[in-house]
């Protein structure tokens, strides 16, 4: 009968590890990294999307939760409950509207990447709103190629705007061929990256072949 009762209780102890593993996968090995976020300057009125890049660093599979600090910049929310397999990155985009009279003011707020119990990684939000009849700078408007719209919301990538890219691409070849190929690549980087979807891919491209370069 203790034999019995021995081996009952075994059975129940691994059962409830088993269970704990099941629920909360994220509190074992469990590792995120997240990059840093930042509209730059935003005119009133208007709206701008970044994308906010989160790695699962650790061997385990998480379940990802998003909580600000505090809610005053009215910045976007990630969904919840996403699911991040090991060594995967995840693609969240935030968006924000300057509520009109900030003009001039700098929000910020903390994002919580929240992976477990008492386990979170955070990433610091900013944006600066700007009056809309002035020159805004930073991921605020459409890309322009030539005097064409994209429609493609300018956005952040690796420092730099969508738009300065382009501008370099312009700028360093010597044919509308090269430009072409030098967008086409840059494209492929963008969507691959998770910057863009392959329809604003496609825009940006379209434009790109249409566009005279300045001799």
């Amino acid at each position: 009968m203790a034999a019995r009762k021995r081996s009952l209780m075994v059975l129940s102890v691994s059962l409830a590890f088993i269970t704990w593993g099941v629920f909360f996968p994220s509190l074992t090995n469990g590792s995120v990294h997240v990059e840093t976020a930042e509209f730059g300057e935003v005119a009133v009125g208007s709206s701008s999307a970044i994308p906010l890049h989160i790695t699962n660093t650790g061997s385990s599979t998480l379940i990802l939760y998003f909580r600000y600090e505090n809610y005053s910049c009215n910045f976007s929310l990630p969904p919840q409950e996403v699911v991040l397999q090991p060594g995967k990155t995840l693609v969240v985009e935030i968006s924000w509207t300057p509520a009109e009279g900030s003009e001039g003011t700098t929000c910020s707020d903390t994002l919580k990447v929240i992976y477990g119990r008492d386990l979170y990684e955070t990433v610091y939000i900013t944006g600066r709103a700007v009056d809309a009849s002035g020159p805004a700078r930073g991921p605020n408007s459409t890309i322009l190629i030539g005097e064409r719209d994209t429609g493609v919301v300018d956005r952040l990538h690796e420092g730099k705007l969508i738009s300065e890219w382009i501008d370099d691409c312009a700028a360093d070849v010597k044919s509308h061929g090269q430009f072409v190929r030098c967008i086409s690549d840059l494209t492929n980087e963008l969507k691959k990256a998770g910057i863009i979807s392959g329809k604003e891919k496609g825009a940006i491209q379209s434009l790109a072949a249409k566009a005279k370069l300045a001799p």
